[in-house]
């Protein structure tokens, strides 16, 4: 029961996060001012809603009877602002808006989003070998393949044939340290390391 309760949890948690996806794709059409302004919005409010969570019980228990099942440990911990993993991502999303060039920044999004929600929800699936704290070897593999097909079909900042290698192997990178235990929730550290590795390999090989 508690194997049939997680899966559904962490289900519903990852088709929020799969929704998500409509930030990038809309990025595509939209220009970087715009989206830099809406983020910065949606991020405001995601914020409110964190610190009327920490402040207000009455708050809390209403958030947590629609939402409380799908939040991790650390994001109901009492004592303080725990921001969810929803916050962290928009955040994320406003970095990357703000850090990378357009193109760029709408591959990182994608990767966090569809990397790792398939890691998620194959590890919990199938994944029978473990490799570290909460993590298996098929959900870092799903991670891995998930995001060969994501910077596969992404746009791309130059017209060089090699930067495909640039992010398959920032890719690779990212696989590496979504495993790292880490405090910063992996909503911020994938998108970031993603693109921060893209563009220092892309300088050093091909710009």
């Amino acid at each position: 029961m508690k194997a049939k309760s997680q899966i559904a949890n962490e289900t519903l948690r990852k088709s929020i996060h799969l929704l998500s996806s409509i930030v990038p794709f809309t990025y595509i059409y939209i220009p970087r001012d715009v989206e830099i302004v809406l983020l910065s919005i949606m991020f405001i409010m995601m914020l409110s809603v964190d610190i009327g969570r920490a402040r207000s019980k009455a708050f809390r228990d209403f958030y947590d009877r629609f939402l409380g099942r799908i939040l991790r440990h650390h994001e109901t911990e009492a004592g303080g602002l725990s921001l969810t993993g929803g916050s962290y991502i928009v955040l994320a999303f406003l970095l990357c808006a703000v850090l990378f060039p357009k193109p760029l920044a709408i591959t990182a999004m994608f990767i966090v989003i569809f990397c790792d929600s398939m890691a998620a929800l194959y590890g919990i699936l199938f994944g029978r070998i473990r490799i570290g704290k909460g993590k298996t070897l098929e959900g870092s593999l799903a991670f891995l393949f998930t995001g060969l097909i994501v910077v596969f079909l992404s746009p791309k900042i130059t017209d060089s044939p090699g930067e495909f290698y640039i992010a398959a192997l920032s890719v690779i990178l990212t696989t590496i340290v979504e495993l790292v235990p880490v405090k910063v929730d992996d909503n911020l550290v994938i998108p970031m390391f993603f693109g921060a590795s893209y563009l220092i390999l892309l300088k050093i090989f091909i710009q």
